[in-house]
This record gives structure tokens, C-alpha cells and sequence, in this order.
């Protein structure tokens, strides 16, 4: 069977105590000053990062727009070292291997300078055969992790706002002594059509003699059986050879996918002469192919149901390079349906490929470019270029790595980006190649991530009461387009979370935003705004994947995010935190239920109706599984929140093949028999457990009629109001224009420290349990009903009014955490009083929602339970809503037709 695999490597672990000093001058290499000559003044335990040391400036501030260093350093550090090399080395090939250093590494040998390196994507290895001889000897390694060229502030390779601009060495640290003639690199190629797979090994031989040898390669199973073998002639020259073989693998070959991740192990053992020397790689059987609408593996359609990874590591502020400490994230991911994480203008150590090989993620690589000016600056281009031939040679074999893009949302000269395309795709056939995410398509994409394209929007970042429609025509274009950073759905930090922040990352923007709350009178809140936005993002997130779901021709999406952000402004837009682990919003079955590789899917065209409409409901299923979905009887209900049945059926699926969106069937369903306000949830399932559900709301078409007696309604706050409540009467107050902030169904985008736009709120809380709602059922979070309400309402600034809850609240920023109140009650005087901020005068023959929420909370104003415990002055309310008039109208004393007409009075 050949050689035995002979391991000629040997190491000499350099992780632990190192001599250390800050060189915050910069004048560490300057004649006269020279660092790299002298023992340094401090120690620092390595692999490890200055932030991590507690060096550099101890850092009092409290950003509000990121989390917070605890120490902050930027410039050169120096690391010393004392090192004996074995006498067993002589003759051996020794290289410095740092897995990873940010960003400028310089390496001494005896105080004399032997290299400098700048790489923030894979690991520096020196050559160091000709300083380590046996014996005692200083190695001297400078990191200098300021910003070599102008990089914007954005990528997550040096960003402030996620991983931090680290200053360290982190990962593995080591001497490797190798063999002289020895096997350098391994690449493979796998060739599904012949069922084999294509090597090339690199053998060096630096000594530059010639010589004829043998390599034998091997593949086994990883951690298995062996599959090949074959054995090829070497022959040496000065520049050394690269050996090529294409080894069959067997009609019995697994393939990689998401599915069945499997792995092989290929192994090349060299004999030349006396040498015997040995490389192993692991690899899958996997081909990666652009096909009309869909990035192709193994020859299907995929369809890629992604997330973001923007470098986010709160404890060291630097990316983990353990396997274990990623599979757990990637198995998360999975976990909640998804197959796909694109790393944003950055690109992760080997860790990050393993455990996605092992786990079945596919993956997205880009540079650490997120810039405004491409082409501006030809070293910074160069060194773009050096980076991702660095990627490819570095990370290539791993089957995971489907997808490459040069960076995010760049702006410049594209004729630059796209040469970077071509001459990937010239160098490396393995993977597909995009220029830029987002901004401009260009004719050597192989896929394209962008939020437009030339025929319209194709990211969705929040649903609609309609599931009627999807983005097919938007996604019809040249090549595979995925959608970017779908979702985005801002809500209210968990205060909770604090604790979990025992690293270099301090939460002092948590600790801001809860001060002001609390200053505010609003602490208490604090997890009913949490759960109660995070609530409505999950609504929103459904909604988003399913409206891409339902696309055929979607290529996939990636959403941001499955994860916190907390850069930027702080974007609490995950439903897990900054750590990848859960909320506690939507567990990962439920979650599933409307993104995973089978998701069945509704379309209705809206989410309220009256009791005389039909409920027309069109069934789809959505399958990019392993193999195709059997036939089948699926069962239709409509529930009661109680669970009891209104109506149900049966619909019979074919046999639905893989990668597709297909057709399933539909039902019209009467709602004559629904006689009081109702949520009902429409229910769809398989007998093999797929299901999903869709809620909707019914309400009586002529309803129950507001009482006519026990209240007036109010349209301008006057002296009329002021003596009806001085003289003890219940009042409705609807203001015709209330000055206050214009409300939004959805919640804000990213967020509004970074996006100051209106309306300035993370969502909504409303008070379920209070009477007002006896005929409008609702939850304590905006739902579909909400939609035309909260579009069409204003929230007044309640923070003066400390003692106060709003029944319906309006979630102001993180940042400024005022009272914002759409609906309140209150004592006033003798008088009770009840404020409605919503239009009640605009279209509103189309909002049978608005409709109901108005008489029932008429109904709650003019009957016996109508008791407001909190106590307001009319001054107060003065100071809120003015003296519009002090003469009365028709509207104070309850003759507004129009609204007696919406009361069915």
C-alpha cells in the first residue's frame, strides 16, 4: 500500500511568558532607539492581545455607540522572547509560524532585522533557517496595528465598532522545523463528472539540487478507511517541482453538501533519497457552479438561507481560532434553519472552515475592504491583491468556502475590483468570485449580494399584512443575486445581557441607555420594552424570509442579523445577543417553521377581515431538502387562540422535487360564522411534522354599537373638556392633531443612533390586559392588526408624567428613552379621561382595524369598567396638549357624525 506516513515536522510551542513594550512614540526601529536590541520593560502572556494584558491606556469612556475598551492601545508592540533551537534542527527548514497578527508584524533574530509581513486574513510565517542555528537566540517580533492605508472605519478587519483594532499575536504560536526537500502545499480539485479528485503537491527544495523521488498520495475517509492511493514520480530541479495526480475515487464517493458533510483526508508522503517527508490536507468532494438563478453544489440549485458573522467577539475582541468555539456558533445557525454565513468585509482563521466543513455551512469570504475611494491608492490595492491570493492559497481547500467577494458596499473605480475577480477566478476555479456587495453589478460576477439590481429592490426588510407578492421579477438578472442584509429590524436592548460581558469589552452603552431610563422613571419597563419589540421583530423576521421564500428565483438571502451588532450605533437587530446564543425570543423549532431547507408557505392578500368576507388562502411549499418531498395528504385548520377548530381540511401534495417553490393548492373559507372580535390562526402541516401557521383577525362587520351615554368625545382639548372632567364625566379624547412624534408600524431601521430618521422608535408596548381591549384582542407587541393603527397615529412626549403608563407606548430609542404614549388613561379632576392619539379621519372606510380598536375602546369609556388609577392634573395635560380653543364646537359635545358613524352609534 505504499509509504507510511513519516511526520518530519517538529515544533517548539512558543505560547506563554513574553518580554513586552508599548512603543506608543513609534521609535522602537529608529537608529539610537532600537528595541529590538535590548531586553524590554514588561511581560505579557501570549497568544494574547494588549487588551487582554490590561496595556495601553486604561479607557474611562463610555461610547454609546459601540461597546467600550477597557484599555486602549494603537502603534507598535514588542514581544521578546528567548529560544534554544535543538541541535536534532541542524539542516532543517525552521519557520515562524503566527497564526494571527494584527496587522504589520516585523521579526528579529539577535537584534538584527530579518523580515516584515502585513496580513490580517491568514497566518505570518518567516522563514528563519539561516538565524536559528542550534543553540540560545532572541527572537524580537514588532506588531504594528495602525492603519497601513486610508481603510474608511467600517471593515470588520480593523473596525472599532466589532472585533476591535487589536494589537497581539492570538492563535497558534511556533518554531516548525521541516525537512529541506519536503512537500509545501497540498491543493485539491475535486472532479465529480470522473468521480476523482485532482492534486497538485508543491515540493520545495531550497537547496536547489537535483534529485528523483517518489510521492505516494493516500485519501482516506477522515478518521476512516482508506479509499486511494497512488504513486507519482518527483523530479527536483533548483526551483523544486509540482507534482500532479488525478486519483479515482470509487463509484461509492460521498459528497459534500449541507446535507452530508463528508470529509476526506488526503495525504502526500515524499521519498527522496534519505528524506521521507509528509503533508496531509482535509478536503470534500464538492463543485461549486453558477447556474441561472441559484449558486450550484454539486449541481443543484441551492438556495442560501444566510446570516451575517461582522467579527463580533465581546470577550477578547478578537476572532476565536479554536474549531469547538465555531461549531457551536455554526450549529446555532443550523439550528434555526439557516446554511449560510457570509463574513462582512472580513475573513475568518482556519477554525471558522473546519468546523463549517464539519457542520455543512456555506460560507462567504471577503477582504477587509469597505471603502468609498477603490483605486485611489495603489499600495492599499496591492495589498488587497496579496491578501486574497493569501485567502485562496490559505483556505481553498475547504469545502465550505463556496463564495468569495472583495468587500461591502464599495465605491470608486470598479475596473479595479473587477480585475481582483478575474484574476481569482484565473487562479482558483473552486469557488465563485464577486466584485463588491451591493453598489455595482459587473460582467465578471459569478453571483451578485446587493439590496437592488437594475430591475428593482430585492432585499426585503419589512413584511406587509399581504403575502401576495415576492421579488421574482427584482431577482431576474444575469447571475445568482442574493439578498443583502435583509430584515435590519431595530429593537430594545436586554439589560440582562450586562453580565455576560466579563472580557475586554465593557457594556457602557448598556449602562447609558439604562441610567436614562431609569432617569426617566421608565426602569421598570425595561424587559416589557425588551420582549415586546423583540417580539415584533420575530413577526418582521418571519415575514422577511418567507417573502424570499417564496421567490424561485431567489438565490437566497442574509440576514442581518441572526445575531446582535453591537457597533455602529449599537443595532440590537438579533435574536441572539452578541454571544450567538438565544434571546429567549423564538425558540429554533418555531423559528424553523418559516426558514429551513422545507418551508411550507401562505399567500393572502390581507390580515383583517370582516365577518361577511372569505378568507382565500393560496398554499405553496418551498423544498431545497436532499431528496424530494414525498406525496401526500397535508392538513388545512383555522383555530381559536383557545384551540378549538373553527374549520379544517385536507389537501393532497404531489411528490414536490428538490429546488423548487411550487403550487400546492387553496381554500376559500367563509368567515359569516365568526360573531365577535377574534384572532384566528390559520394552520398548514404535513404528517411528517412540517408546519407553519399565519394569524389573522376577524371582526364583525356591523359590531357591537358603542354606547351613546356615559362619556362625551373630545376632538380639540378647551375649556369644554376641562368642565366635562371637572364635573366628573368620562371622557374620550381623540386630538385632531396631537403634537407628537408620527408613529410606524415596523420598528427602526439598524438604529437610530447611527440612523437618525424618523419615526425614532424601536416598536411598540401595549397593555393586553387592559379593558380597552375587550374587543380588540391583541398581544402586548404590534401584530398585523396593528398596521393601519400605528401608521396612522401620533405618540405625545408623556415624560413629565412620571406616575403614568400608557396603554398604548410607543418604544423611544435606547438613546433618549422618552415616554411616548399613543393611548392613555387617567383621573383628572372628578372626571376620567381616556386619549386616543389615532387619525379618525382619513380613509377610514378602509381601516376596519382602526374601526374596531375605536369602538372598543368606546365601549370601555362609557361602561363601569372604566376606572383609571393614576391621577393627572389639567395643568398637566395642559402643558401637553395646549388650549386649542375656548370656544366649543359641535365636535366636544359628541355630534362628530363621523365618528358616531365608526361607534355604529
Amino acid at each position: 500500500m505504499g509509504l507510511a506516513p513519516v511526520m518530519a515536522e517538529e515544533t517548539i510551542d512558543l505560547s506563554g511568558t513574553w518580554q513586552f513594550q508599548l512603543d506608543m512614540m513609534g521609535f522602537g526601529k529608529t537608529p539610537g532607539s532600537e528595541l529590538y536590541k535590548k531586553d524590554l520593560n514588561d511581560t505579557i502572556l501570549l497568544p494574547g492581545t494588549t487588551d487582554q494584558a490590561g496595556k495601553g491606556v486604561a479607557n474611562p469612556a463610555r461610547h454609546v455607540d459601540r461597546l467600550t475598551r477597557k484599555f486602549e492601545f494603537m502603534g507598535p508592540a514588542w514581544y521578546r522572547k528567548s529560544v534554544v533551537i535543538p541541535e536534532s534542527w541542524a539542516g532543517k527548514e525552521i519557520v515562524l509560524h503566527l497564526e494571527r497578527c494584527h496587522w504589520e508584524t516585523s521579526v528579529y533574530v539577535d537584534g538584527n532585522p530579518v523580515a516584515v509581513d502585513e496580513r490580517l486574513s491568514t497566518p505570518n510565517r518567516f522563514v528563519l533557517t539561516k538565524q536559528l542555528t542550534p543553540g540560545e537566540h532572541e527572537i524580537t517580533i514588532c506588531v504594528d496595528n495602525r492603519l497601513k492605508y486610508p481603510m474608511d472605519q467600517w471593515n470588520h478587519g480593523t473596525t472599532e465598532y466589532t472585533q476591535t483594532n487589536w494589537n497581539g499575536i492570538v492563535g497558534e504560536m511556533e518554531l516548525i522545523a521541516d525537512d529541506r526537500i519536503r512537500v509545501d502545499k497540498l491543493k485539491t480539485m475535486p472532479q465529480l463528472a470522473s468521480t476523482s479528485v485532482r492534486v497538485e503537491a508543491v515540493v520545495s527544495n531550497p537547496d536547489a539540487g537535483q534529485a528523483k523521488g517518489e510521492l505516494m498520495f493516500s485519501v482516506r475517509e477522515k478518521g476512516g478507511k482508506l479509499v486511494a492511493t497512488q504513486k507519482v514520480p518527483v523530479v527536483l530541479d533548483k526551483a523544486g517541482a509540482t507534482v500532479s495526480a488525478e486519483i479515482p475515487m470509487g463509484a461509492d464517493v460521498k459528497l459534500w453538501d449541507e446535507f452530508t458533510p463528508n470529509l476526506y483526508e488526503l495525504t502526500a508522503d515524499l521519498s527522496v533519497g534519505d528524506v521521507k517527508n509528509s503533508k496531509s490536507a482535509v478536503f470534500g468532494m464538492r463543485e461549486v457552479t453558477q447556474g441561472k438563478h441559484h449558486v450550484q453544489v454539486n449541481g443543484r440549485n441551492v438556495h442560501l438561507r444566510g446570516a451575517l458573522d461582522c467579527a463580533v467577539f465581546p470577550l477578547t475582541g478578537y476572532p476565536s481560532t479554536n474549531p469547538a468555539d465555531w461549531k457551536k456558533i455554526f450549529e446555532t445557525v443550523k439550528s434555526y434553519g439557516m446554511n449560510h454565513i457570509r463574513f462582512h468585509s472580513w475573513c475568518p482563521p482556519k477554525a471558522a472552515f473546519q468546523a463549517a466543513d464539519e457542520v455543512g455551512i456555506y460560507l462567504q469570504a471577503e477582504l477587509p475592504m469597505w471603502i468609498k475611494d477603490v483605486g485611489k491608492y495603489p499600495a492599499r490595492r496591492d495589498f488587497f491583491e496579496k491578501e486574497m491570493y493569501a485567502i485562496l492559497d490559505e483556505y481553498g481547500n475547504h469545502p465550505s468556502f463556496i463564495l468569495m467577494c472583495n468587500g461591502n458596499e464599495n465605491q470608486g473605480d470598479f475596473n479595479v475590483l473587477e480585475d481582483l475577480v478575474k484574476k481569482a477566478q484565473a487562479y482558483d476555479t473552486r469557488r465563485l468570485y464577486s466584485a463588491s456587495t451591493a453598489r455595482t453589478h459587473v460582467k465578471s460576477d459569478q453571483f451578485y449580494v446587493s439590496h437592488v439590481t437594475g430591475k428593482g429592490g430585492i432585499t426585503v426588510y419589512e413584511g406587509n399584512p399581504s403575502t401576495m407578492w415576492d421579488k421574482r421579477k427584482e431577482s431576474d438578472i444575469d447571475v445568482p443575486v442574493i439578498a443583502h442584509e435583509s430584515g435590519q429590524r431595530c429593537m430594545y436592548p436586554n439589560f440582562d445581557e450586562m453580565k455576560k460581558y466579563t472580557g475586554v469589552l465593557a457594556p457602557r452603552n448598556f449602562e447609558v441607555f439604562r441610567e436614562r431610563l431609569d432617569a426617566n422613571g421608565m426602569l421598570a419597563q425595561a424587559d416589557e420594552f425588551f420582549k415586546a419589540t423583540g417580539a415584533h421583530t420575530v413577526l418582521q423576521y418571519k415575514e422577511v424570509n418567507e417573502s424570499l421564500l417564496r421567490t424561485p428565483n431567489s438565490g437566497g438571502f442574509q440576514l442581518l442579523g441572526l445575531a446582535d451588532f453591537p457597533g455602529q450605533g449599537c443595532a440590537f437587530v438579533g435574536l441572539l445577543d452578541a454571544f450567538w446564543e438565544s434571546k429567549g425570543l423564538v425558540k429554533p423549532a418555531k423559528y424553523r417553521e418559516s426558514c429551513a431547507p422545507t418551508v411550507l408557505l401562505c399567500r393572502i392578500p390581507q390580515r383583517v377581515y370582516g365577518s361577511g368576507e372569505t378568507l382565500d388562502a393560496q398554499f405553496e411549499v418551498y423544498h431545497y431538502g436532499n431528496k424530494p418531498l414525498p406525496k401526500g395528504d397535508l392538513k388545512w385548520s383555522l383555530e381559536t387562540q383557545s384551540g378549538d377548530v373553527v374549520i379544517n381540511g385536507v389537501l393532497p401534495m404531489k411528490e414536490i422535487p428538490c429546488s423548487t417553490v411550487e403550487g400546492i393548492g387553496s381554500v376559500k373559507i367563509p368567515l359569516k360564522d365568526v360573531t365577535k372580535p377574534s384572532k384566528l390562526t390559520l394552520k398548514l402541516a404535513s404528517a411528517d411534522g412540517l408546519k407553519n401557521s399565519w394569524d389573522i383577525w376577524v371582526y364583525p362587520e356591523a359590531g357591537t354599537p358603542a354606547p351613546t351615554e356615559g362619556y362625551t368625545i373630545a376632538r380639540e382639548w378647551n375649556e369644554n373638556v376641562r368642565r366635562d372632567l371637572n364635573e366628573g364625566k368620562n371622557v374620550l379624547f381623540i386630538p385632531r392633531d396631537a403634537k407628537g412624534r408620527k408613529t410606524h408600524f415596523a420598528s427602526h431601521f439598524w438604529n437610530p443612533i447611527m440612523f437618525r430618521w424618523n419615526p425614532m422608535i424601536v416598536g411598540t408596548l401595549i397593555d393586553k390586559n387592559s379593558k380597552a381591549f375587550g374587543n380588540f384582542p391583541t398581544d402586548e407587541y404590534a401584530d398585523w392588526q396593528w398596521w393601519d393603527i400605528l401608521n396612522s397615529s401620533q405618540a405625545v412626549d408623556l415624560t413629565a408624567l412620571r406616575q403614568l403608563k400608557p396603554v398604548i407606548q410607543s418604544v423611544d430609542t435606547y438613546e433618549f428613552n422618552r415616554k411616548l404614549g399613543i393611548a392613555f388613561e387617567a383621573a383628572v379632576g372628578k372626571g376620567k379621561l381616556f386619549v386616543l392619539c389615532m387619525d379618525v379621519d382619513k380613509n377610514m372606510e378602509k381601516r376596519p382595524a382602526s374601526r374596531q380598536l375605536l369602538r372598543s375602546i368606546a365601549n370601555y369609556v362609557g361602561g363601569q369598567e372604566f376606572a383609571p388609577g393614576t391621577k393627572v392634573s389639567l395643568p398637566e395635560l395642559d402643558m401637553i396638549f395646549g388650549d386649542s380653543s375656548v370656544a366649543p364646537k359641535a365636535v366636544d359635545q359628541g355630534n362628530d357624525e363621523a365618528i358616531k358613524q365608526l361607534l355604529n352609534q
